[in-house]
């Protein structure tokens, strides 16, 4: 977490260097559900107040995820830090309101997933895939 709190654009630098390899990795035989997407690099930046360089714009607009985008919204019951989850709770929510505008500024419908376990969420994406 060094890099993303000493160097935030090199952090979403990195980020955008991690999608692009998880991208090239599809074997495009099924669906493939991405923990995180292209999007939220602009969305760690809004949050950040910084710039989104023109490479990072680029791939959100030419590199297209099939929908739909679900969104894990921030669930205050069961959400704790850790060494990699450094955001308390109001940075968390606005992390989430700048990640899911900058989906939907790239064009995206978002579904929410619903507040209930791990197993009930999975088969609620199941269901919509």
């Amino acid at each position: 977490m060094e890099l993303r709190r000493d160097d935030p654009t090199g952090f979403a630098e990195a980020m955008l260097d991690a999608q692009l390899m998880a991208w090239d990795c599809g074997d495009n035989s099924g669906p493939i559900v991405f923990d995180r997407g292209f999007a939220d690099i602009v969305g760690f930046l809004w949050v950040e107040g910084l710039p989104v360089s023109n490479r990072i714009d680029w791939t959100c607009r030419e590199l297209r995820f099939d929908g739909p985008v679900f969104r894990a919204s921030p669930w205050e019951a069961i959400y704790s830090t850790d060494e990699e989850r450094i955001q308390g709770w109001d940075e968390a929510i606005a992390s989430d309101e700048a990640v899911s505008r900058a989906w939907r500024c790239y064009g995206y419908d978002i579904v929410d997933l619903p507040l209930v376990s791990p197993s009930d969420r999975a088969s609620f994406i199941v269901d919509r895939l």
